[in-house]
């Protein structure tokens, strides 16, 4: 028989359990979204095309990739869901990127949000969400007020091996500290001179890699699922992870692959326990929706040539460096902060965690795309599952150790997250114009003189007005985003050139290419040789800017 609580025993422990509860699950939440939504709010408004005197501004790490981001929103827009299927600066090739988190703004876009609400308003929405998740999955695993440290470790991330870089450069620079460090002339989480690239959460990927963000959204939901079922949850779980993890694909492929691989290590782990035959049939639950929905969308987004996308590369990015030397100068003190985590955690959470190492080392071995940088974002999984691992390292620190225990967590946390910080900082310091009046001016003559499905002979530079701001097609973007895409490019590229030499096979190169309008562009006439004389001759100017004369071919 049970025996019986004191009514005023009960009493208390039930107003303390309340008070815990209050906090953990809905103070500690309310307090992210108040704190990184004024954080993220500040980053993403001065980054996604902020209106200025002289046009639309961004800056840091969003100036590159962002354009790459409207070019597909400004298509979705101007030609509407049918678009998705063919790249925007690359007509007749397959678009093989994951679009929904841009057709979602191109349909925000749409219903008469401005063009940086639509970029900011989802981003922030699926940032935030993602933190919440964080925050609970590292509750599920360690039920603590460390499980506060998991959103701050993860997202200003950074090796303490590019404060001493910061150090060196402050003596440089014969400076004082605080002018020094107010603005930073390098972002020391990501310093390539130095082969540091395992960089910074928020600067090179929730900024710039929007479909990153969504990724991590999603993702988060089905790796709670997983960690449900593998900690003595029902089969279900399992159905709700395949299920979550099966809307990735078209969100942020990289998601998809890293979390498939963590699910498959996962079951290698489980199958070599007793009760086989169990194992499989729970796993057949995450396996069916899979194969159901994801694999079809695994299909659609496969790029049409996928021969620079695998390939064996030991050690990531460390190039002649040894591998060991590499990571200890990217992830200091991560690794020892992680061993440590590792040495303190139970051993179900322990099992899972190897998983995603498994993605980590795989990652260090395969290339999946002809970047190798972008294996990253396959690796963050990996990084993050690690930063659960350390605030069960600090709820243990805390309870042997008391208050000594609480200030070594705070001095740990800080050195994780102190070059995070300073990248962080530096972002809200870079401001640039990315897209002048003269842009502006012609994009907008573009969108209503032109049809939808107009394409441009243009120039490639990657923050073109044509594709980026007025949706339409051109013959070929920036170069350096086809090659990641794995689009061979030479031989359009060497077609352009001859187009605006005004050679020979102009004309039939015109047709072959359905060419509706060329734009000549005074900054760039010389690199793309084009010949102002003849095309002025050959063809009607029907639009003059400052920078641009817009010339119509049929």
């Amino acid at each position: 028989m049970w025996p019986i609580m004191p009514a005023t025993e009960a009493t208390s422990t039930t107003k303390a359990d309340l008070r815990t509860c209050s906090w953990q699950s809905v103070l500690a939440p309310a307090g992210f979204l108040v704190c990184f939504g004024i954080l993220f709010y500040s980053l993403l408004a001065s980054h996604m095309v902020q209106p200025g005197p002289a046009g639309l501004y961004s800056g840091g790490s969003t100036w590159g990739d962002l354009a790459w981001h409207l070019s597909m929103i400004s298509n979705f827009a101007q030609r509407g869901v049918g678009a998705v299927r063919e790249n925007p600066i690359f007509p007749g090739a397959k678009l093989s990127y994951p679009f929904l988190p841009d057709l979602l703004s191109a349909w925000l876009l749409k219903q008469g949000l401005s063009l940086q609400g639509s970029l900011i308003w989802p981003t922030l929405f699926a940032i935030l969400a993602a933190i919440i998740e964080m925050y609970f999955l590292a509750r599920s695993v360690e039920d603590s007020y460390e499980a506060l440290w998991v959103p701050f470790l993860f997202l200003f991330n950074g090796t303490l091996a590019g404060m001493l870089y910061f150090w060196q450069d402050y003596h440089a620079s014969q400076l004082s500290f605080l002018e020094f460090a107010a603005h930073p002339p390098h972002d020391y989480a990501h310093l390539i001179d130095h082969n540091i690239q395992f960089s910074n959460v928020i600067s090179d990927y929730v900024l710039p890699q929007r479909a990153m963000v969504f990724g991590l959204a999603l993702g988060l939901v089905a790796v709670r699922q997983l960690w449900n079922y593998w900690n003595g949850g029902k089969r279900a779980h399992l159905f709700y992870a395949g299920l979550a993890l099966s809307l990735i694909p078209l969100v942020h492929f990289h998601s998809f692959v890293a979390l498939a691989l963590a699910a498959a290590a996962l079951f290698v782990i489980e199958i070599t326990q007793p009760e086989r035959k169990q194992t499989m049939l729970n796993w057949l639950w995450f396996a069916v929706p899979v194969l159901l929905l994801a694999l079809p969308q695994v299909v659609w987004i496969a790029p049409a040539h996928s021969h620079s996308f695998f390939r064996l590369q030991l050690g990531w990015m460390a190039g002649k460096e040894s591998a060991i030397w590499f990571w200890l100068k990217n992830l200091s003190p991560h690794l020892f902060v992680f061993a440590a985590a590792w040495h303190f955690s139970p051993p179900r959470f322990k099992r899972f965690w190897a998983a995603f190492l498994m993605v980590f080392l795989i990652s260090n071995i395969l290339i999946f795309q002809p970047h190798d940088f972008d294996n990253m974002k396959l690796m963050l999984w990996s990084f993050l599952i690690s930063c659960v691992g350390c605030a069960v390292l600090f709820a243990v620190l805390r309870q042997r150790y008391g208050w000594k225990g609480i200030v070594a967590s705070l001095l740990l946390g800080a050195s994780l997250s102190l070059t995070g910080a300073f990248s962080v900082y530096r972002e809200f310091h870079l401001h640039w114009l990315m897209f002048s009046n003269d842009d502006i001016a012609l994009a907008n003559y573009v969108r209503q003189h032109t049809p939808a499905d107009a394409i441009f002979l243009t120039s490639d530079k990657h923050n073109h007005p044509i594709p980026c701001l007025a949706g339409r097609r051109i013959i070929m973007g920036y170069r350096g985003w086809l090659w990641t895409h794995g689009i061979d490019y030479h031989s359009r590229e060497s077609d352009i050139f001859q187009m605006y030499s005004g050679s020979a096979q102009m004309p039939e190169l015109m047709r072959k290419y359905d060419v509706s309008y060329v734009l000549l562009e005074f900054d760039k006439w010389r690199d793309f040789h084009e010949n102002l004389g003849l095309l002025l001759q050959s063809y009607p100017t029907v639009y003059q800017g400052s920078n641009y004369i817009l010339l119509q071919v049929k």
